[in-house]
């Protein structure tokens, strides 16, 4: 009888032990898909070197703007979506940047994605650190022809040229 008992206990400690190592292995497969995620998103997106597109939009202020508009100086646009949580929690940092790329003679461009894009707080926020702010739903030209693959997307263009773009917080899926 002690050694069926000694037995359960070992067979229970290796089961156990099995377990922890189980969660940690799964734990760190989870990060490295977080990383591998983010890669992807970076990857998808507008890279440095490619050009603005060819748009028309209207902004909030009734301005018709096109690309015209931007190809000469720095341009600070940013992408975001009106349901986002990541984009609001980005709204300090992308006010900041707003702040420094006027301050070097910039322009600074809003872009807020979502079907009721206009009416949101979030494009409200944005009126004060953007230049001009344009709502589009998520089926407009601009949206598709930017290629923006996570929301917020903020991009820093130098003559009509992607500088360089930068993710901020954690991006989320702006698969339409």
């Amino acid at each position: 009888m002690p050694y069926v008992i000694a037995g359960l206990v070992l067979v229970g400690a290796v089961a156990l032990l099995n377990l922890v190592l189980l969660m940690v292995i799964l734990r760190r497969w989870q990060e490295l898909e977080v990383v591998r995620r983010r890669d992807d998103f970076a990857a998808q997106g507008p890279q440095p070197g490619d050009g603005l597109p060819d748009f028309t939009a209207t902004a909030l202020s009734g301005r018709t703007l096109n690309q015209d508009d931007f190809r000469s100086g720095e341009l600070l646009l940013g992408v975001f979506s009106q349901d986002c949580p990541s984009c609001t929690d980005s709204l300090p940092d992308f006010a900041d940047r707003a702040d420094r790329a006027r301050a070097a003679g910039g322009r600074v461009l809003a872009l807020v994605i979502g079907a009721e894009a206009g009416d949101s707080s979030l494009t409200a926020q944005l009126v004060g650190p953007a230049d001009e702010v344009v709502p589009e739903p998520e089926a407009s030209p601009l949206f598709r022809a930017l290629r923006v693959p996570a929301f917020p997307t903020i991009l820093s263009y130098q003559d009509g040229v992607v500088a360089a773009p930068a993710a901020g917080r954690e991006p989320v899926s702006a698969a339409s």
